[in-house]
């Protein structure tokens, strides 16, 4: 009879051998939470017969992009009946069936039933709640089977959370939280040097499994250490604007060294992006301006010129643009901002002068949402905060000359 070789490592074995009904995993990334999932899979297939297994991933695409092919690679065709490329899924001779699916269509499995449910990186799931309750525990109720959720944790306040919660006190349930190196393929090494590059929120989270709450102020470690006079070098400055045209906010940025300087501040009333452009230009007349903007300003308009904003500011205030083709998310935006006032070697990188009194107000008075780990949009300090975050986004995913590297910029 054929046969497959899979590795599974000691931190994973031990989350499959448990006889738990419900598991709850959190861990770091590079954990092998998916390969463990995958032989989770394969092994209910395998040992009882006309198993019916659901792997959900977030989204379909990423089901198919992250464990399709692994899957195939690990089931051997001596084993199988079909494979079916567009349902993504596989039967075996022996009747079970293992089937990839995108969290975002559970709607569509209402009504059919379950042995095994594996839901990957659920903490990133919208709509877990719902999903879970109205879709996905009916499935086990007449097969009495089981269900894992693995993630690397999203921040606190949401359902990923409370079912971390739940596992602790709920029979049959258990839990457990890895940090990355516990899966046995990343070095420890590799993780210290991340240090550098992360915030210390987001670097426990990442590689530590670390539940971070994400609640109260969205940048709890600015402080006045950040905050120290910032003079114009000479060189060429960092535009970050957001576009809006009651306060029309920007945030103008030097590199100086390991620091990024926030040299002065730009707050317009009623004003659309030519007049912030004009403003720019004629504080740093012939000064190349490297300007990093929101993203939707790619066809947004806020002046009449029938322009777009990114053309305002290319044709009238003859700057550089870098700005992606689609939005950033806004978890990646505060996160490249939190590297910048402190990452996890205690380094801070972003100096604020304190001229600019708005940029540190928003600093440190704009908080999460109630409820979301977003900040609250309907707050007065977030403009000016999207202003200095889409600079320190643009930096960090290297569309500037500057990027951050483990102690300090690099230029490249």
């Amino acid at each position: 009879m054929p046969t497959a070789s899979v590795q599974l490592k000691p931190a994973a074995a031990e989350v499959l051998r448990s006889p738990a009904t419900v598991k709850v995993m959190f861990s770091g990334r590079r954990f092998g939470k998916t390969q463990m999932m995958l032989i989770a899979a394969l092994e209910r297939a395998l040992t009882r017969p006309g198993s019916v297994i659901f792997y959900l991933a977030p989204s379909r695409k990423q089901a198919k992009d992250i464990s399709w092919r692994p899957l195939k690679d690990m089931t051997p065709p001596e084993w199988t009946e079909r494979v079916m490329e567009s349902t993504l899924s596989i039967e075996f001779r022996n009747g079970s069936r293992i089937t990839l699916a995108g969290a975002d269509y559970a709607d569509s499995l209402r009504g059919q039933s379950a042995d095994l449910l594996l839901v990957d990186e659920f903490a990133y799931v919208s709509n877990l709640e719902e999903m879970w309750q109205a879709a996905l525990l009916p499935m086990l109720a007449t097969t009495k089977g089981q269900a894992i959720f693995a993630s690397t944790p999203a921040g606190g306040g949401n359902f990923s959370a409370e079912l971390w919660e739940k596992a602790a006190e709920t029979a049959g349930w258990e839990r457990w939280n890895y940090p990355t190196i516990a899966g046995g393929w990343v070095e420890p090494a590799w993780v210290e040097e991340r240090r550098g590059e992360m915030d210390p929120s987001l670097w426990r989270q990442e590689f530590f499994g670390s539940i971070e709450s994400l609640l109260g102020a969205v940048y709890p470690a600015f402080n006045n250490q950040n905050v120290a006079v910032c003079r114009d070098d000479g060189g060429p400055v960092l535009m970050g604007v957001d576009f809006n045209r009651s306060p029309y906010c920007a945030a103008i940025l030097q590199v100086q060294g390991d620091k990024l300087c926030c040299l002065e501040e730009i707050v317009l009333m009623e004003a659309d992006t030519r007049e912030m452009a004009l403003e720019v230009r004629s504080r740093y007349p012939g000064r190349e301006v490297i300007c990093c903007p929101d993203p939707t300003g790619s066809r947004k308009q806020t002046s009449s010129l029938g322009l777009s904003d990114h053309a305002i500011l290319k044709d009238v205030g003859g700057f550089s643009v870098r700005s992606p083709k689609a939005p950033w998310a806004i978890s990646d935006k505060v996160n490249a901002t939190r590297l910048m006032i402190l990452d996890a070697n205690g380094q801070r990188r972003l100096q604020v002068d304190p001229g600019c009194k708005r940029v540190i107000r928003s600093l440190k008075n704009l908080e999460f949402k109630p409820g979301l780990s977003v900040p609250d949009p309907a707050s007065e300090h977030g403009h000016m905060a999207d202003a200095l975050g889409y600079a320190c986004i643009a930096i960090s995913k290297g569309l500037t000359p500057w990027r951050v590297g483990p102690t300090g910029f690099r230029v490249y």
